[in-house]
């Protein structure tokens, strides 16, 4: 559609200027909120992704008793740590979830944590030695997870015939219990960088309306 044309002669006469100019505001405050709008619509997002932007699980693990039958084995995951994606690959042979020794009929826990350098690392729960009298218990005597790590899951386990030792002990060896507890993937990134640091300035009304 064709743009309309001044008419130069109407608005010549002061009245048809007036109305003109009013038109012309009324539009220009439309714009105004518009751009407003999209600026608020901007710190949000901003607010959102940064919160985004710190170290967490986002796909699952999945861990389980590995081809060896001592270790840990995962599927392949990915997790985020300050922002950046990192994958791991599966170990069907699995990791070895460190060496304490969990005295008869008590319970042991291992948290399996990772870092930048994808190595899933063993944290040994800080009383296995003397052990826990529930699998809970076990677990909640997990140490906090590491700066820039991300905890993927962690194992508890009890025998009832003798010992548990993590990495020595078959995890379905006869008489023990066993538990795989997955942390949840709770977010997922479509990759790429965070928007720019918004610099224009919030647009303000300039000119009065004429009366």
């Amino acid at each position: 559609m064709a743009k309309k044309k001044i008419n130069h002669e109407a608005v010549s006469r002061e009245e048809e200027l007036v109305k003109l100019l009013k038109n012309f505001d009324t539009e220009v405050d439309a714009v105004r909120a518009l751009v407003n709008e999209l600026r608020d619509d901007h710190a949000t997002l901003l607010t959102a992704l940064g919160a985004m932007s710190g170290d967490y699980l986002v796909t699952s693990a999945e861990l389980g008793i590995g081809s060896t039958a001592t270790h840990v084995a995962n599927l392949q995951f990915s997790f985020i740590i300050n922002g950046k994606l990192y994958t791991k690959a599966a170990s069907f042979a699995g990791t070895a979830p460190g060496n304490d020794v969990v005295p008869q009929t008590k319970y042991g826990a291992v948290a399996l944590d990772i870092g930048t350098d994808l190595t899933i690392d063993a944290v040994e729960a800080t009383a296995n030695a003397t052990g826990y009298a529930s699998a809970l218990a076990a677990a909640s005597a997990l140490p906090a997870v590491a700066a820039d790590h991300v905890r993927i899951g962690y194992v508890t386990a009890t025998k009832s015939d003798g010992d548990f030792t993590f990495g020595t002990t078959e995890l379905g060896a006869a008489n023990t219990t066993v538990a795989y507890s997955n942390l949840a993937g709770l977010f997922y990134t479509v990759g790429g960088s965070l928007p720019a640091t918004l610099t224009a300035a919030v647009v303000t009304e300039q000119v009065e309306s004429p009366k």
